[in-house]
């Protein structure tokens, strides 16, 4: 008996040891809840701060792109008028100014005066460094593919609303800088629009301007480029495709982060639109049409000179081209990740921080007065 009591009032003590262990663990427990309540607040709070600093972070940045992109605007357009005013008063002959002559007034205060000017604006903000992901040459020619149908497609766009504002007046709106460049040497057509203006344009709306805002987002950064790209041509026949391959060139850049693929798409496409166009233009004159729709064999064969039939192949082959990008566009573009990611805030904030402040306010308002004031300018 005194054995079996001995062990009762053990497990007695064991159990009130148990129970007493129980509350401790319980005390312990709902600390350990209350630190994890605590350390949930913090942590809320401190992505409330780090929210906020973005949001402040990137009104700076593209409050300060802005300014920078508005002088560029500004202090082009000065100092091309006061080349253009210096080249009237030298030139002395009764003709037209020479093309050269107009390239040289155009490239030269945009790149050399205005361009430093913007470095000098935006010096300041950091640049983002992510790591080079690559694109494979399937992927190249799909892009270079789409390139080519929204290049066709843009411009119609732009002539077609041209024409109609034309119309309105009662005028006939004339592309001045497609009249350049058919009258113009090839020298100086490949050395500023082919080589000098990509180079450039690549390094200021792919380069310079995706480095500083990628990281509020890739569809932020993709659509600001391409917009800011479109704009700066400040004319409507140029706007629309410029904006829309301005797009893929941003996309190349922004996986890739290699921008000699966007300089070389670009000078592809400046080549083709500004060179090889005008040669076909050239081989298809009106006797050579008239020639091979007369149905004469012997004039057909006069007609198809090696330009003509080089000419004709081209021309095929940018249709098929056309019609290939056109099916991507429609059904390829998923697949090809161009639904590429957002900033870290709603679509709401993004307009405002981006859009809604006044140094990019002014910069798109000077490109679309420039805009209206060309359009105006070239109707005749």
């Amino acid at each position: 008996r005194g054995l079996k009591l001995n062990n009762e009032n053990e497990n007695i003590e064991k159990v009130e040891q148990l129970e007493e262990a129980a509350k401790k663990l319980e005390n312990v427990t709902a600390r350990l809840e209350g630190l994890a309540e605590k350390m949930e607040e913090v942590e809320n709070e401190a992505k409330k701060e780090e929210g906020l600093l973005n949001k402040i972070l990137a009104k700076k940045t593209f409050g300060i792109l802005g300014w920078g992109f508005f002088a560029f605007v500004i202090v082009s357009l000065i100092a091309q008028e006061i080349g253009v005013a210096l080249i009237r008063m030298l030139h002395t002959g009764d003709g037209p100014i020479p093309a050269i002559m107009t390239y040289i007034v155009s490239f030269f205060p945009l790149y050399f005066i205005a361009f430093p000017v913007l470095l000098i604006v935006i010096k300041k903000l950091p640049n983002d460094n992510r790591e080079k992901e690559g694109l494979g040459f399937p992927t190249l020619l799909k892009c270079f593919c789409m390139c080519i149908t929204i290049m066709y497609l843009g411009n119609i766009l732009g002539t077609g609303l041209s024409e109609v504002i034309g119309g309105f007046f009662g005028k006939t709106s004339t592309n001045n800088l497609a009249n350049l460049i058919t009258n113009a040497d090839l020298t100086g057509t490949i050395i500023f629009v082919v080589i000098v203006g990509p180079i450039m344009e690549e390094i200021v709306f792919r380069k310079i301007l995706i480095d500083k805002t990628v990281k509020f987002g890739e569809r932020n950064a993709m659509m600001l480029s391409a917009l800011m790209f479109g704009l700066f041509h400040m004319n409507l026949f140029q706007f629309f495709y410029a904006f829309g391959i301005g797009l893929i060139f941003a996309y190349i850049y922004i996986k890739s982060r290699k921008i000699g693929y966007s300089i070389a798409f670009h000078m592809i496409i400046n080549f083709m639109g500004s060179v090889v166009a005008v040669l076909v233009s050239k081989n298809f004159t009106e006797d050579v049409v008239s020639k091979l729709q007369s149905g004469n064999p012997e004039l057909i064969s006069q007609a198809l000179t090696p330009g003509v039939i080089m000419s004709t192949v081209y021309s095929f082959a940018i249709i098929i081209t056309f019609f290939v990008g056109l099916v991507l566009l429609i059904i390829g573009r998923k697949n090809m990740r161009l639904d590429v990611n957002g900033a870290p805030f709603t679509r709401r904030e993004e307009k405002g921080l981006v859009y809604g402040n006044f140094g990019m306010a002014f910069f798109i308002a000077a490109c679309i007065v420039m805009m209206g004031l060309s359009t105006l300018a070239q109707l005749s």
